[in-house]
């Protein structure tokens, strides 16, 4: 244990899996310095529909086996938690905050001011606010500014993304995580939480789209002069390429899982064509052999459509020809070989794979999966929120009254 340091978890409760990663919060800590990695733990999503919550005490039990894994590995209890909310539960929306400045400069107080006038918006029926992200500052028709403190100025105005999410969805991953024992602090909309793992300053100025393939749906971030320009989510997913190969071999979905993070690859040339696979046949009344290069060109097809509908997103939003850092691809359903590859085919643009590195220490090295950078970027984000001298005196017994998220970034 790290004397006088406190300590949160991210927890990422996905469609299929639920990930845990906890971190120490040193009192004093400048915002810069990297948090150090102690524990990571991985569960399987009980009790989840999608996005949805279906089974309040099944998604209970695998929460606390994956927090209870990563405070094992820690060696520690955590005093805060802040979840991931399932985009395709998520609006945004774009709100203007414009005030007067009644001194000669910019100061603090004006800055809260704009960001609250900005804030101020009706909130769709069964949505609650979860972020108002400032996004950039227009001082007297000088627009593009990212910190407008100390500037001259007679007029103020805030470029604010107001990002709400379902009523429902909040109120029972509240109910999951407190039933799991810990105190949610804050839920974070997903792939802003995975941007802060895995896209670097230069990237979010250039213009770079985010492209977050997890079990059930496939989330787009696209940002652009370190504003976020698109959010999207599609239907489809890692789990989608399962079930087709499920059904092209005639598999139970949990061997053909099993069969894609073994042997799967996101391109059919790149597998040799004579290699045969065992497997179980269980639909076809014996084990059997089937051909790697036609598992291969099962998740080639679906995954090419899938990310052919990213690009459909992207063209249809008109953000990208505003791409001059490419693609970042994430989530679990990017791990197999060759999936960068393939989407460079498909957007003709620089593609890389995006695992959490930026900002973190310790045991990092057991983060460094596409898979954990939502569960990573919690973290960060609870870092940044956390009081500076960490969590001292906290207890899982203090749970926090009223609202999800009401702050500015």
């Amino acid at each position: 244990m790290i004397q006088g340091a406190g300590s949160l978890v991210g927890v990422d409760v996905g469609s299929t899996k639920t990930c845990a990663v906890v971190v120490a919060v040193h009192p004093g800590r400048a915002r810069t310095d990297p948090l150090e990695i102690l524990g990571l733990g991985v569960s399987r999503s009980e009790g989840m529909n999608g996005s949805s919550v279906a089974d309040v005490d099944a998604a209970t039990r695998s929460v606390r086996a994956a927090v209870g894994q990563a405070e094992a590995m820690a060696g520690r209890e955590v005093e805060a938690a802040y979840v991931s909310v399932p985009s395709g539960s998520v609006r945004t929306s774009r709100s203007k905050g414009v005030l007067s400045v009644s001194s000669s400069e910019v100061t603090q107080a004006h800055v809260k001011r704009v960001q609250e006038v900005g804030r101020a918006v009706p909130i769709p029926p069964g949505h609650e606010l979860i972020h108002a992200l400032s996004q950039q500052y227009s001082v007297d028709g000088r627009d593009g500014i990212r910190d407008p403190l100390g500037m001259s100025a007679t007029r103020l105005e805030a470029d604010i993304c107001i990002v709400t999410a379902d009523m429902a969805i909040c109120r029972d991953l509240s109910r999951v995580i407190d039933r799991a024992g810990y105190r949610p602090d804050e839920l974070v909309m997903a792939p802003l939480a995975t941007a802060l793992a895995v896209l670097d300053d230069s990237e979010r100025e250039e213009g770079v789209a985010l492209v977050e393939i997890g079990g059930a749906t496939t989330d787009v971030l696209v940002y652009g002069g370190h504003r976020i320009l698109h959010a999207a989510t599609l239907p489809w997913g890692g789990g989608t390429v399962t079930r087709d190969i499920a059904r092209g071999l005639g598999l139970h979905e949990d061997e053909a899982a099993q069969l894609k993070q073994r042997y799967g690859s996101a391109r059919r040339d790149a597998v040799d064509s004579r290699e045969l696979l065992d497997v179980s046949g269980a639909r076809h009344g014996g084990a059997r052999r089937v051909s790697r290069e036609l598992l291969a060109h099962i998740i080639e097809q679906r995954l090419d459509e899938i990310l052919g509908l990213v690009y459909d997103e992207l063209n249809g939003s008109g953000t990208l020809n505003r791409l001059g850092a490419g693609i970042v691809l994430s989530g679990g359903g990017v791990s197999l070989a060759h999936t960068d590859d393939l989407a460079r085919s498909v957007f003709n643009l620089p593609v890389r794979i995006g695992v959490p590195s930026l900002g973190i220490t310790g045991m990092a090295d057991s983060v460094a999966l596409p898979s954990y950078g939502t569960a990573v970027g919690l973290t960060l984000y609870g870092a940044t929120r956390a009081p500076a001298g960490g969590f001292v005196g906290a207890t899982r017994a203090f749970a926090r009254v009223g609202g999800w998220l009401r702050e500015f970034f």
